[in-house]
């Protein structure tokens, strides 16, 4: 999907981030739909903070979402200090538990990092940084970069 300007409720216009989402077979499923991280975003205030979001087949270790800081200065200027968000596929039966934590803890941790990279100075933000959460054993655990 092509980013497109959606009115806010202030009356206020934003880009809407671009969208991909790839195709699951059956045994794998997205832990989190887009409605609720994009409520989560909103709530926050940092919607306007991403500019792209990818939903991928591909499981990878523990990692459930992933996210990153693209440097003031590189790229379009539409995406520069600005961050995309990836969430990966997890196992089916898995998926409502994941989505449970990602819910209470991952959403509130990634909207936490949005806000900050938003705040951050100028120092911070001509880097790359990244947020990876994964969930191991029934928790969430989140490393930066």
């Amino acid at each position: 999907m092509e980013g497109r300007a959606i009115e806010t409720l202030s009356g206020n216009t934003q880009e809407e981030y671009s969208f991909s989402r790839a195709k699951l077979p059956k045994e794998l499923s997205y832990p989190l739909k887009r409605s609720i991280l994009d409520a989560a975003l909103r709530a926050a205030s940092v919607y306007e903070q991403v500019y792209s979001v990818h939903y991928v087949g591909r499981p990878y270790d523990d990692v459930v979402l992933y996210a990153t800081f693209l440097p003031e200065g590189l790229g379009h200027p539409s995406v520069s200090g600005r961050s995309s968000v990836t969430v990966r596929a997890v196992e089916s039966r898995e998926r409502k538990s994941c989505e449970q934590l990602l819910i209470l803890e991952g959403l509130p941790t990634l909207c936490g990092w949005l806000a900050r990279s938003r705040a951050e100075g100028d120092a911070w933000r001509a880097l790359h940084h990244s947020l990876t959460i994964r969930i191991i054993g029934g928790r969430v655990r989140q490393e930066e970069d």
